[in-house]
């Protein structure tokens, strides 16, 4: 009996030692993947989920080009959808780089989507440990793009940033985020991603 019950603490330990490394390797990453490009807010004010739940605000920027995001309803504010995209800087030995964004591509369902009128903004990147306030945005652009030419609209960027200490964040940094509007509802105001470029 003795022999048995040492045989299952020692499973325990082992057990409890094994899990306390997954747990800790694999939030070390998480962090480690924060630190270089933190997790961004994606808002779809027509709340479209409700009519189809494969319409997704987070489906707009995913990367994923299997997913769709569709207005079938009509929005609650000026704008169908507010998606922060990519910070202007990545983090690397203490030091934000700026991250040279060359431009955005829209990618529409099909040819018969209708015209998309989008912002670009620059969104500014605070410390949310500091303040606990609304960002302020700054338009960098505003187009109505058609897509009757081709699925995939081209926004081309130019935007000069330096380098900023890692102390000195947020001084200097901003969130590439876009808002975006469809005239029309239905199945055709459909948008499979936007991504930015390097």
């Amino acid at each position: 009996m003795n022999a048995v019950s040492k045989i299952w603490a020692a499973v325990f330990v082992a057990g409890l030692v094994f899990s306390n490394y997954y747990l800790y390797s694999t939030t070390n990453s998480k962090l480690e993947s924060y630190k270089s490009e933190p997790p961004f807010l994606r808002f779809d004010f027509t709340d479209s989920y409700l009519v189809d739940r494969s319409s997704q605000a987070p489906y707009l920027a995913d990367g994923n080009l299997d997913t769709e995001w569709k207005k079938l309803r009509p929005s609650s504010m000026k704008t169908d959808f507010d998606l922060e995209l990519r910070l202007s800087h990545r983090l690397k030995s203490g030091i934000y780089v700026p991250t040279n964004w060359k431009g955005l591509n829209i990618i529409a369902c099909s040819k018969n989507t209708p015209p998309l009128s989008l912002k670009i903004l620059e969104r500014e990147a605070i410390n949310v440990d500091k303040e606990s306030r609304l960002p302020d945005d700054t338009e960098y652009s505003s187009i109505v793009l058609d897509f009757s030419g081709s699925e995939t609209a081209t926004i081309y960027l130019k935007k000069d940033a330096g380098p900023v200490p890692q102390k000195e964040y947020p001084k200097g940094i901003w969130i590439w985020a876009v808002q975006g509007i469809f005239e029309n509802i239905g199945p055709d105001s459909c948008i499979k991603d936007i991504q930015l470029f390097e």
